[in-house]
């Protein structure tokens, strides 16, 4: 369900410090200027800055789930990688068998692409503004030699079915009776472990029949699906230990931290299963929290995992790019945490919090354009400023109004290569309005 209510947050005044000049005048040296978030407007060969153009993975991330000019941005960006860097493959924050529906059209122009979209089981990207990308890429690899086409991937595990639908589809009468009814028990038709109370059972099927089947269908595509399957039943078996735990215990936190660690470092081995098998580079869709090179952090507590970014800048050093979004004042979506139960909602905020990483850039006055933070960290003006952690906006899939409760600390060149930044946004607009 979406609401159209707008809750509006205020930004008290505080006496954080202000930007100094020379960090101001060090943002503003190293912005390459973008102008717009319109994606039909085409990025000119020498926009970016350097080292994205050659990496082997680039991801794009987004400080919300829910800001329509970021999702713009990232397709206008994402064009630049495929005409001018050779992306060859576009991956993202979505279930990896599930995405196979969006895939089939962008190659092949079979299927639907708002089927596809909802079968990701994600609100998220469900917008007109990641639809009018699906429909970009089907555009561009129309007439194409198929190995010159642009391939559709998912990269996260929190579900089975996808992988079951796929592994008895593939499989013939090469399972067994009771092979196939197990992994028929394993499917969770999308549903989170916490709803489910067949969870524990599904868990203990995939303990009985994945080594079973594994030994019997081998190496291949059938073997990845398998992957996915245990992936996803680790992180439901991190999800209902968490939910388990008591509430502000030593335990809650470990678990907590173990739903980041499990899900984190599937979503890497997926990408670089993903990256073995792909013809060029390839690019990534996902939230900031996941994208940065540094750590995925839980705001307002010290629990916190290596991201997935943290294990792909692991394996491939300087050819993994990560690109962080942010914005200043603005709308978005996400779904409503205040107890009043208004579902999908649009938030405002006013103005950046004083002392986060909005708030100096907007200071500076870069307006729409992408931050070099490689390149910046060896100004000596920005060098201190970008090592230092600082506070930034960051909202994933709820927000209860409260932007003070949304604040993650990073180290903005450790934690990423880029960072584009937007002055102002609007809501990301679903589909179904």
């Amino acid at each position: 369900m979406t609401n159209d209510t707008t809750d509006t947050t205020s930004t008290a005044q505080s006496d954080k410090p202000v930007t100094t000049p020379a960090v101001r005048a060090g943002l503003r040296a190293h912005a390459h200027e973008l102008g717009t978030c319109d994606p039909t407007i085409d990025l000119a060969p020498d926009a970016l800055p350097a080292g994205i153009d050659d990496a082997a993975v680039v991801a794009l991330g987004e400080g919300t789930h829910g800001t329509r000019e970021f999702f713009r941005l990232k397709h206008r960006l994402l064009r630049w990688l495929v005409t001018e860097a050779g992306v060859r493959t576009f991956a993202m924050e979505a279930n990896a068998p599930e995405a196979r529906a969006l895939d089939e059209y962008v190659v092949h122009g079979r299927g639907d692409p708002e089927t596809g979209l909802a079968g990701l089981y994600f609100w998220t990207w469900q917008i007109e503004a990641v639809l009018a990308l699906v429909e970009w890429l089907r555009r561009f690899n129309e007439g194409r030699p198929l190995d010159d086409r642009v391939r559709f991937r998912g990269f996260d595990a929190q579900y089975t079915q996808g992988a079951v639908d796929a592994l008895l589809a593939q499989s013939g009468d090469e399972l067994s009776p009771d092979a196939e009814a197990d992994l028929e028990l394993i499917g969770d038709d999308g549903t989170r472990p916490v709803q489910d109370d067949r969870a524990r059972e599904r868990i203990d099927a995939a303990a009985r029949v994945v080594p079973r089947v594994r030994e019997t269908l081998g190496n291949g595509d059938r073997a990845h699906w398998l992957d996915v399957i245990e992936q996803a039943t680790a992180y439901k078996r991190t999800l209902l230990d968490w939910a388990d735990a008591d509430d502000g215990s030593d335990a809650e936190s470990a678990a907590m931290a173990d739903v980041l660690r499990v899900r984190d470092r599937a979503m890497a081995e997926n990408v670089e299963w993903i990256e073995q098998r792909a013809d060029g580079p390839v690019a990534l869709w996902a939230h900031d929290a996941h994208a940065n090179r540094d750590r995925h952090a839980v705001r307002g507590s010290a629990v916190a995992a290596p991201s997935m970014g943290s294990h792909l800048a692991e394996r491939y050093s300087d050819d993994y790019y990560a690109v962080g979004l942010a914005f200043a004042r603005g709308s978005f979506q996400a779904v409503d945490a205040t107890g009043e139960g208004r579902g999908l909602t649009s938030f405002t905020l006013r103005d950046p919090l004083p002392g986060t990483v909005e708030s100096a850039i907007d200071g500076a006055g870069i307006g729409t354009a992408m931050l070099d933070i490689r390149g910046a960290s060896e100004d000596p003006r920005l060098t201190d400023w970008l090592s230092a952690r600082r506070e930034r906006f960051s909202v994933g899939a709820t927000y209860d109004g409260d932007p003070e409760g949304y604040l993650t600390g990073y180290s903005l060149s450790e934690a990423f290569d880029a960072l584009c930044f937007v002055p102002e946004t609007t809501r990301a607009r679903p589909l179904s309005d």
